[in-house]
C-alpha cells in the first residue's frame, strides 16, 4: 500500500493479523523494506508487522534535499497514526537504528519495546562528516553503482558473498536501485545528526542493542556504548556478523528479536 505521510508518499507492506501487537521495521541506508524478507514470515506469526520504505528509498517518493533523523522518526509516528496504531514495537538497523534512537527521545510514549541493530550514536566528528560529504558527491556524479562495492565489503562477509552469490546480488540490486536523491537525503541526516549518549539516558522503552561481531562500521564497541547509555538496555553480539547480520545470519537474528519482543531471554 501507499500512504501520504508528512507531505510525501511512503510504500508500506503489512503482514500478520491486525489484532496482534504492531512491530515497525526500519531498514538500512540504500536498501528497502525487502531487506527484512528473511524475517517477515516468522515475525508475522506473532505481530502485525509494518515494513515500510523510508522516504527516498524503495518504492517510496524521493524528495530532493537533506533529510533529518527527527523528520524520519516523525514519519514513523505519522505512519502509525495513519494506520490507527497507538503503541508499537520498533526494530531499526543501521540508519533505522538511528531513527529508533530519535523515536525513543521524541516519541517514547508510543514505544513498547525498541531494538537498535548494527548502529551507532553521535556526535559525528569532522572526519566522518567529510566522509559523508564525499559519498554524497560521488553518488551525485557517478550514480549508485559507485556505492556498491565498498558498501558490500562492509555489509556482508566475503565468505558469504562467495557461498551465496544470488543472495549477495539481491542486496547489490537494492543498493543500485536506490534513488540518488534518497541516498543523499538520508546520508545528510546521518552526517548532521546530533544524537549523543547523554541524551539516550532518557529513553524509557525496554531496549535491545544488537551488533555484528565483525561489523567494521557499527562495531560492537559502538553498540555497547548505546546499551550502556540507555537504562536497563540489553546488549547482544551476533557471532561472525557483519553489518547486515539479519541477512547473513537470519535465523539467529530472528530468534534473538523474538525472544526479546516476546519477553524471553535475548539469546
Amino acid at each position: 500500500m501507499r500512504a501520504k505521510i508528512n507531505g510525501t508518499e511512503l510504500h508500506v507492506t503489512l503482514a500478520g493479523e491486525e489484532t496482534r501487537p504492531a512491530l515497525f521495521l526500519a531498514h538500512s541506508l540504500a536498501t528497502s523494506h525487502e531487506m527484512w524478507g528473511l524475517q517477515l514470515p516468522v515475525l508475522a506469526r506473532h505481530f502485525r508487522v509494518v515494513a515500510f520504505d523510508m522516504r527516498g528509498h524503495g518504492a517510496s517518493a524521493a524528495p530532493a534535499g537533506a533529510y533529518s533523523l527527527d523528520q524520519l522518526a516523525d514519519d514513523v509516528v505519522a505512519l502509525a497514526d495513519h494506520l490507527g496504531i497507538k503503541r508499537f514495537h520498533f526494530c531499526g538497523l543501521s540508519i533505522g537504528g538511528l531513527i529508533g534512537q530519535s523515536l525513543g527521545l521524541r516519541h517514547g510514549q508510543r514505544l513498547d519495546r525498541l531494538i537498535l541493530s548494527s548502529t551507532f550514536t553521535g556526535p559525528v566528528g569532522p572526519d566522518a562528516q567529510k566522509g559523508w560529504d564525499d559519498r554524497i558527491a560521488t553518488a551525485t556524479s557517478l550514480g549508485m553503482d559507485s556505492q556498491i562495492d565498498g558498501t558490500m565489503a562492509r555489509w556482508l562477509s566475503a565468505e558469504f558473498q562467495q557461498a551465496a552469490p544470488r543472495s549477495a546480488q539481491w542486496i547489490r540490486d537494492l543498493i543500485a536501485t536506490t534513488p540518488v536523491a534518497g541516498f543523499n537525503g538520508c546520508s545528510a541526516a546521518i552526517r548532521d545528526m546530533t544524537l549523543e549518549p547523554d541524551q539516550l539516558k532518557s529513553i524509557k522503552a525496554p531496549t535491545l542493542v544488537m551488533a555484528g561481531e565483525k561489523d567494521p562500521g557499527a562495531t560492537p564497541a559502538a553498540g555497547e556504548r548505546i546499551a550502556q547509555a540507555i537504562p536497563g538496555a540489553k546488549f547482544h553480539v551476533v557471532p561472525g556478523g557483519f553489518h547486515l547480520c539479519n541477512v547473513e545470519f537470519p535465523h539467529h537474528f530472528s530468534e534473538t528479536m523474538l525472544a526479546f519482543l516476546l519477553g524471553g531471554e535475548n539469546g
